[in-house]
């Protein structure tokens, strides 16, 4: 039969049961600030009841209540919404790396302003110009000399600092990869203490919202998914690699990579096998180093490069003020002190290959006329497979034809007919690895284009062909020497600089042009002091498609690498704009689900309060029955 102190028992538990619904109340209350924290609430059910259904039961009405108790503490939270922004986040994290550098480019490029590599090369064609109309002042050669040397400095001034956000982004890929293991272990630790504490019947709420928030942290850094499948591990996924698997954390590791200038490469620490990478921070970061700033840092290479490259070629053709020819304008330090241009590519000590940038015929052409001859031209693709590109050649073409054939294939070397009306090919930026830069990789024609017509092999078909990955393969070439030119150091813009005989002597700027006397088949002489036809040469390069590769002038090509960097900047900003609105509608959303509504907490703090003076209220009134019967016990 039932208990005299029962209905104690049923107020105690209603007493026990408020007051943990209060404390409840208190805590969500106190977190109501925090970003983290998920409201809880206290579900209360009625204990089991006395006397069920059986046939040794006591004979007397059954299923008696026993009062409440508190089954769980809920926390609230909607893991749909959570993944949701899982997504968001790391596109939002991509998105905020490339546009953080990107601001950081355009403040380097300074466009517009007077201080900027295009308002210094405009003022280079202008000081060309004015030395063609008075070749004879020295001030106007100083005024040639310091622009370029203006022009110079600012283009080592925007590499430099385009390598140096290079560097910053490298370093901040490192330090991204130790903040995600951190998290990672942290989120193995807290799996760890979750695991025993719900082997124990607790419900660890605050610790699964540690461990939420952790995962939205790392959600922003790198591409992340989450499995809740199995209650008993929480799985962190990596495109499908495991980071986080219950108490197992798979740490990841940056290395240097010595294929990609020793830039860290992210690898599983384990396998050391490569990391997907398809989003968050890390990949912006990644896309940034390797895309962005390459491309921006191989563009101001290549306009050094190409600058240096065509106002040297007229320049040689000239005559200075001291009669002085065959000088350079621009340095040219070539990559390798090998005057064959054997270069050892590798670093093993050993030279292999033959590293030629451009190479000019010796045989003048109309590039307007059929050339009468017909035949198939060979070339390497510019990428790590060195596939080989076949452009054929028919007698009815002009060079104009077949030039326009080589450059639209986009192979990586480009050909055109320089100011001496030859045919030239130069080498572009390299697909593959940075060390290829303007390095051509093979020539070979099965007909007498580039042999007898231009003049650039000595012999026809495959035993007649140039092939970089062989040393002194120079011999293959018939153009003179003064017709080659050798691969440039690496990075030619870090060094652009005027040449020494004209940085110690302005007269040694060759303003004019000269004449043949003699007959020897050779410009020997100058047209004097008064002539100022070479610099009027050198400033028409200013309307010259020179960047071949572009079709664009030299303030073309810049302009344009000017509006990319701009466009990037604008769709980096507005994808931000975008996600910052997404995430903050989600964020709402979650927060009318999880967060503490302060109105809604005290209505229940008013309930709980209630529902415990009341339960209190049963204790005293079994109480004062209690003592009744006691009291009639003692004959009271």
């Amino acid at each position: 039969m039932n208990s005299t102190f029962m209905g104690i028992e049923i107020g105690k538990k209603g007493l026990l049961a408020h007051q943990q619904a209060l404390h409840v109340t208190g805590h969500n209350i106190s977190n109501a600030a925090n970003e983290e924290y998920s409201r809880q609430r206290v579900v209360i059910t009625a204990s089991d009841p006395l006397y069920v259904p059986a046939l040794n039961r006591a004979n007397q009405p059954g299923n008696i209540g026993q009062g409440s108790e508190v089954a769980m503490i809920q926390r609230i939270r909607d893991e749909f919404i959570d993944d949701r922004i899982m997504v968001e986040k790391q596109a939002f994290g991509y998105w905020k790396a490339r546009n953080d550098f990107i601001y950081q480019i355009e403040m380097v490029y300074n466009e517009p302003s007077d201080q900027s590599i295009r308002s210094r090369l405009d003022a280079l064609w202008e000081g060309f110009q004015e030395l063609s109309k008075y070749p004879e002042e020295r001030s106007t050669r100083e005024v040639v000399k310091e622009k370029a040397i203006a022009l110079a400095n600012e283009v080592k001034y925007v590499y430099g600092k385009l390598y140096e956000l290079q560097k910053q982004a490298n370093m901040q890929i490192g330090h991204t990869v130790a903040q995600i293991n951190e998290y990672g272990q942290t989120i193995r630790d807290l799996n760890e203490r979750i695991l025993k504490a719900e082997a124990l019947g607790d419900n660890p709420n605050d610790l699964k919202d540690k461990r939420d928030a952790l995962i939205e942290k790392l959600s922003q850094l790198v591409n992340i998914n989450v499995s809740r499948t199995d209650k008993d591990e929480l799985i962190v996924y990596i495109a499908g690699e495991n980071l986080v698997q219950g108490e197992v954390f798979r740490p990841l590791v940056a290395l240097e990579d010595s294929n990609n200038n020793g830039m860290f490469k992210v690898l599983w620490k384990q396998t050391l096998t490569d990391v997907n990478i398809q989003s968050g921070e890390l990949a912006g970061l990644i896309s940034i180093r390797d895309e962005v700033l390459r491309q921006n840092i191989n563009d101001v290479n290549a306009f050094a490069i190409n600058l240096t490259d065509l106002i040297n070629e007229v320049h040689r053709d000239g005559f200075g003020k001291n009669n002085q020819t065959n000088n350079n304008f621009f340095k040219h330090i070539a990559v390798s002190d090998n005057v064959e241009g054997n270069f050892d590519l590798n670093n093993d000590g050993i030279n292999d290959v033959t590293a030629l940038f451009k190479i000019s015929g010796n045989n003048k052409v109309d590039a307007s006329a059929a050339i009468g001859i017909t035949g198939t031209l060979t070339f390497m693709k510019n990428n790590d497979l060195d596939q080989e590109i076949k452009i054929n050649y028919y007698a009815t073409d002009t060079l104009l034809d077949v030039i326009k054939r080589v450059n639209d294939a986009k192979i990586g070397i480009v050909g055109y007919i320089n100011h001496n009306s030859q045919v030239a090919f130069k080498a572009t930026i390299a697909q593959d690895t940075d060390k290829k830069n303007f390095i051509i990789r093979h020539l070979e024609d099965s007909g007498q284009l580039l042999v007898g017509y231009a003049g650039i092999l000595k012999e026809s078909g495959p035993q007649g062909a140039f092939d970089y990955r062989r040393v002194d393969d120079i011999r293959k070439i018939i153009a003179s020497r003064e017709h080659i030119t050798i691969t440039p150091m690496f990075n030619p813009a870090s060094y652009m600089d005027i040449d020494d005989a004209i940085k110690y002597d302005i007269d040694s700027i060759a303003a004019a042009k000269g004449k043949d006397l003699g007959g020897t088949g050779d410009v020997n002489t100058s047209n004097g002091v008064g002539d100022g036809s070479n610099a009027l040469a050198m400033a028409a390069l200013k309307h010259k498609h020179a960047m071949i590769d572009s079709n664009a002038t030299f303030n073309d090509f810049y302009t344009s690498l000017i509006s990319r960097i701009g466009s990037q900047g604008e769709e980096a900003k507005d994808r931000i704009s975008s996600q910052e609105t997404l995430l903050k509608n989600l964020a709402n959303l979650r927060e009318s689900v999880s967060g503490v509504n302060l109105d809604e907490e005290m209505a229940n703090m008013v309930q709980f309060q209630h529902g415990y003076n009341a339960s209190a209220r049963v204790i005293a009134m079994i109480d004062r029955m209690l003592e009744t019967i006691i009291k009639l016990g003692q004959g009271v």
